[in-house]
């Protein structure tokens, strides 16, 4: 059993005529089901992209209350565009989460069955920001790419037919968000955190982060542990709805933010699968409405 997470190499990882490949392989298996959690160095988004969006969704935030609040998911009520501070409470046991969101979904022109459900929402986008929309929408584009990459890997580590997950994608009820977290005040009490602690409701997470500390997660021993990487790696993590999928052959691990004097920005990327995938044909699950549930039991505005 590993006692400590995993640091693999994509460029290896993705590369089956690499020597080391087998070897990655094996690790990836030992992160999935063992810790929930890796880093993953030497990925495809160059640190010079992740810096230009990183700028724009700082730029986004910078903006003045009443151009945020134009674009307010309060207002249009699917997760498409501004999340105010505590406009998400992940667990009930804690006061709404300290941070501030922004929220986009995948761009499908086609015309397809689940276009009215929420989450194949059109985007809303700040009209301040000309350049906006077309970097981020190109940042999600690549997290696609990376994510359908990693699910094969994951089949092949763990002796999954081909596709048993990664062909469950063409219409996906991905999610990129940016995450602000401000710099924590001292009024605030052990009821208060960033996010606080719970497990991912979905597939699968690629987290990118500005390399401030604040990411915490719990490990086999129930001990928190603090979770530090670069700019340019990405930690990725695994979904209540993967282990449900895998029948628990992959773990879900709870997870938190508590918050510092400094603000910090990281950028997740919910890979999920297309609305009508069945995840569990004995309990008869079925993707969109698992995600429905856990969504609605979040957002406060949807809550009242």
């Amino acid at each position: 059993m590993i006692t400590e997470i995993q640091k693999l190499d994509f460029s290896i990882l993705n590369n089956s005529n690499h020597p080391e490949n087998k070897l990655e392989l094996d690790r990836l298996k030992n992160a999935v089901s063992e810790y929930g959690f890796l880093i993953l160095k030497n990925s495809p988004i160059s640190k010079n992209t992740l810096e230009e969006v990183f700028i724009n969704y700082k730029n986004f935030f910078n903006l003045p209350y009443y151009a945020k609040n134009k674009i307010n998911m309060s207002k249009t009520m699917s997760n498409r565009g501004w999340g105010a501070p505590e406009a998400e409470q992940v667990n009930q046991d804690y006061n709404p989460d300290y941070k501030e969101i922004f929220d986009c979904g995948p761009n499908i022109s086609v015309k397809h069955q689940f276009e009215n459900l929420p989450y194949y929402s059109k985007n809303i986008w700040p009209k301040e920001l000309h350049s906006f929309e077309k970097n981020i929408m190109s940042f999600y584009q690549s997290c696609t790419k990376i994510s359908i990459q990693i699910l094969k890997q994951i089949e092949y580590s763990l002796d999954y037919s081909s596709n048993y997950f990664a062909n469950k994608f063409e219409l996906p009820m991905a999610l990129l968000r940016c995450n602000y977290y401000p710099p924590r005040p001292q009024k605030l009490t052990t009821k208060d955190f960033g996010i606080a602690p719970h497990t991912d409701y979905g597939c699968l997470t690629l987290l990118f982060t500005d390399g401030t500390p604040g990411l915490e997660i719990e490990k086999p021993s129930k001990e928190w542990e603090a979770v530090t990487s670069s700019k340019n790696e990405i930690i990725i993590n695994f979904g209540d709805m993967l282990e449900i999928w895998s029948d628990k052959k992959i773990k879900a691990t709870p997870h938190r933010v508590v918050g510092t004097q400094k603000e910090r920005f990281s950028i997740p990327f919910f890979f999920n699968p297309q609305y009508d995938t069945i995840i569990s044909k004995e309990k008869n699950i079925i993707a969109g409405e698992y995600l429905s549930e856990r969504y609605n039991s979040t957002y406060v505005h949807k809550i009242k």
